[in-house]
C-alpha cells in the first residue's frame, strides 16, 4: 500500500487525501481518514511514500506532519499541553525544554515560542528510517512525550 499522486489527488484506499499547491510546492493534506483505513496510513514505511510530498494529519490536540524529499521522510508531531494550574510559566517551560530536554532518544524537541497562557506547545520531530512505520515513530514520540511530562510535572 502506498500514497500515489493521480490527477492531482492522493488516494489511500478511499479518496481522503487531496493535493494543494503551496509556495510552489505540492502539499498533501489528510482531510479525513475513515476509521477502517487509519491503520493503513500508520503502517506506511519510507518506501511506501512518494517523494516530494508533505502530509498533515490533525488529531484531537495534536497534529502529525510528514515530509519526504530525496528519499528521506521526516515526521513531526505538535502537541498542546494544558497547564490549568499555572505551575510553570511559558518562559520557564521553554527554557527548560531548550536546556535539558531538547533531545530524548533520537527525537528532537522544541518548545513553541508562541505558546499562550495555560497552553504550551511542543514540537517533536525525527527521521523515519527504512524499517520503521509511521505507527512506530508515532508511538516512539508518544513515549518520549509521556516521559517528558513525567519529568517536568
Amino acid at each position: 500500500m502506498s500514497l500515489r499522486i493521480n490527477d492531482k489527488n492522493i488516494y489511500l484506499n478511499d479518496v481522503v487525501i487531496c493535493q494543494k499547491a503551496y509556495n510552489e510546492q505540492d502539499v498533501i493534506e489528510v482531510v479525513n481518514i475513515k476509521e477502517q483505513f487509519q491503520s493503513d496510513f500508520y503502517n506506511l514505511t519510507n518506501k511506501d511514500i512518494c517523494d516530494n510530498v508533505e502530509i498533515y494529519c490533525d488529531e484531537d490536540n495534536c497534529s502529525l506532519n510528514l515530509f519526504k524529499e530525496d528519499n528521506q521522510t521526516f515526521i513531526s508531531k505538535a502537541i498542546e499541553i494544558f497547564d490549568e494550574s499555572g505551575s510553570l510559566s511559558i518562559e520557564n517551560f521553554n527554557e527548560l525544554i531548550k536546556e535539558k530536554f531538547s533531545k530524548i532518544e533520537d527525537i528532537d524537541i522544541i518548545a513553541d515560542e508562541d505558546s499562550i497562557e495555560d497552553s504550551m506547545n511542543l514540537l517533536l520531530s525525527t527521521q523515519l528510517n527504512e524499517t520503521e512505520s509511521i505507527k512506530d515513530v508515532n508511538s516512539k514520540m508518544d513515549n518520549v512525550y509521556n516521559e517528558l511530562i513525567k519529568k517536568i510535572f
